[in-house]
């Protein structure tokens, strides 16, 4: 009850403070900032968090994200050097009516639960993901549970109810100016073991009755007319779906080529953005078939059907249909489908994010030199260096006018967004169809980040800045997609370099290649001077290198921003 009243005063506050049309201390309309956070957080209301361990609720996790310690699974105590700006917590809604009736608040005694609680430790979590996780999202046609077969109507009250408790935790989280929590989940379609996750991030206390899960919405579509159905902009609802870890997709759920308009056009009203960087894996792009190519090397995860591979043992159709849904990969083919559409909609326009997708309820913990390893295997070296391909995860940064849910959302669904691997690498891209120069503050005919130039251009003049965070930045790239006689082409330029190092760096570069007849795109890529990966650390801290190969290695940091794309009509 007080946690509920709690939360209904901090609603009634922050709906008062968009109502009334307030804005925060300095604010200047049309002058942004950046402002860091993370997308993809699970709590111990998740089941695979809660299996290895997690006990912290979404309310704990908001708490360190504003800088509060946490004991994470393992006993270890941690806490953020620097706290984030906004968050969201993103639990798994196929498992809200399971965790609410074997864990909290119920703790059911059927004998379904009793490994769910009996065995949710670090060392025996397997068992729980084995016996719960994997048959519940990984069938093509999903099924209810046993405890949801044997009792449906107290299943949907349960979820329900578990869905109001997230709510009334965020609400009590967001405090408008100084920290941003935004209500969400995750959507975990896994069929036959692919990923084709979204995170359903909403944009106030506006939201669904119900969330939408794998078992009764199990593909992309049906989630998006469930969303399309009950997130009303007459209600003051509005919602988007952010696929997530699509290098462990298998290349499916971006059918663009054989999906209707009607369908295209949800896509593109839902998905507006794509998280390139969590700790699974980088989604950036792989190399062509057969060739190993620095360039899509970062943080590299391989796998099929969700289990890891080397490249050696795919098939270059398979290799092929995995690179379309890397992140490179489906910008490519929504120009493409750009193209098809006689020039009306790129349904694939996607702005870039990072996120962790930490199961410890530690969001935006992404410090190489502090990071325990995933929640798997955290406070064990041998666990944790089961799964060293893995990584901290990213973080997403936005630009801004205002640290407040109207303003940060209205900012991620114009995708002036951008994601780093960690770092809080400050990054801004720019472009226009007249030369435009870094000495200049504000460029009136600039496009940021996540904007279209206008289909007049006949040349394209770019500006990248990027000011350092802890280590120095060494080179930038800009990476460009475009159609050429109907065929997509990819090519990186690097367009500064200083290999000792740079702190704040502004770029000035023209496309001296730009076709006005062909659809294209372009992003800039920020790379650091290199530096330890967590695992380096963590095998000197133990002074065990010479036991895990490739642990001992350094790498470099980046941020890619949102592309700027030229749509011709």
């Amino acid at each position: 009850m007080h946690l509920f009243l709690a939360g209904l005063i901090s609603l009634l506050s922050s709906l008062a403070f968009a109502g009334e049309s307030e804005h925060c201390p300095g604010y200047t309309p049309g002058h942004k900032q950046v402002y860091w956070g993370d997308l993809h957080v699970h709590s111990g209301y998740s089941l695979d968090a809660w299996g290895y361990g997690t006990s912290a609720t979404p309310a704990r996790a908001y708490e360190f994200a504003k800088g509060a310690p946490l004991t994470l699974p393992g006993g270890v105590r941690v806490q953020l050097d620097r706290p984030l700006d906004f968050m969201a917590v993103t639990d798994h809604a196929e498992w809200f009516n399971l965790m609410y009736i074997c864990t909290d608040p119920e703790w059911s005694s059927a004998p379904y639960c009793n490994t769910m609680t009996e065995k949710n430790t670090p060392e025996t979590g397997t068992e729980v993901f084995g016996e719960y996780v994997i048959p519940t999202i990984t069938k093509a046609a999903p099924e209810p549970t046993v405890l949801c077969s044997d009792d449906p109507e107290h299943c949907l009250k349960t979820m329900n109810t578990q869905w109001h408790r997230i709510q009334e935790q965020g609400a009590q989280a967001n405090d408008p100016c100084t920290f941003t929590s935004f209500i969400g989940y995750e959507w975990s379609a896994t069929p036959d073991y692919s990923h084709n996750h979204r995170n359903v991030i909403f944009a106030n206390a506006n939201v669904v009755a119900e969330p939408a899960d794998y078992m009764r919405f199990p593909t992309p579509l049906a989630l998006w007319t469930e969303l399309d159905k009950h997130c009303k902009a007459e209600d003051g609802c509005d919602v988007i779906a952010i696929p997530h870890n699509t290098n462990m997709g298998d290349g499916k759920s971006f059918d663009v080529e054989t999906e209707s308009d009607d369908v295209l056009a949800l896509r593109s009203r839902y998905e507006r953005l794509v998280e390139i960087h969590q700790e699974k894996g980088n989604s950036e792009c792989l190399p062509a078939f057969g060739l190993t190519d620095e360039d899509c090397g970062f943080e590299l995860y391989l796998t099929r059907n969700s289990r890891p591979m080397v490249a050696e043992e795919y098939s270059r159709e398979d290799w092929n249909r995995m690179r379309g849904s890397y992140v490179r990969g489906l910008l490519l083919r929504g120009l493409t489908a750009y193209e098809t559409s006689n020039n009306s909609l790129n349904p694939l326009q996607l702005g870039i994010i990072g996120s962790t997708d930490n199961h410890a309820g530690a969001g935006g913990f992404v410090e190489e030199d502090k990071w325990l390893g995933s929640v798997f295997g955290i406070g064990n070296l041998d666990r944790t260096m089961v799964r060293r391909t893995w990584n901290p995860g990213g973080l997403v940064a936005v630009w801004a006018e205002e640290n407040t849910r109207p303003s940060l959302f209205a900012a991620l669904k114009r995708r002036e967004v951008y994601a780093t691997s960690g770092p809080r690498i400050r990054a801004h891209l720019q472009a226009s169809s007249r030369a435009i120069s870094c000495g200049v503050e504000a460029t009136d005919n600039a496009v940021p980040m996540g904007g279209e130039l206008p289909n007049r251009a006949r040349n394209v003049h770019f500006i990248v800045k990027a000011q350092y965070d802890r280590t120095p930045i060494e080179s930038i790239e800009i990476i460009k997609g475009h159609l050429v006689n109907g065929e997509p082409l990819e090519t990186v330029t690097q367009v500064w370099h200083n290999p000792t190092g740079g702190l704040d760096v502004c770029v000035e570069w023209e496309d001296e290649t730009f076709d006005r007849d062909s659809p294209t795109f372009w992003y800039a890529r920020v790379l650091e001077a290199p530096s330890p990966r967590w695992t380096a650390h963590r095998c000197k801290a133990a002074g065990r290198c010479d036991e895990f190969q490739d642990a001992n290695v350094s790498i470099r940091e980046r941020a890619w921003t949102s592309p700027i794309w030229f749509l011709p009509e």
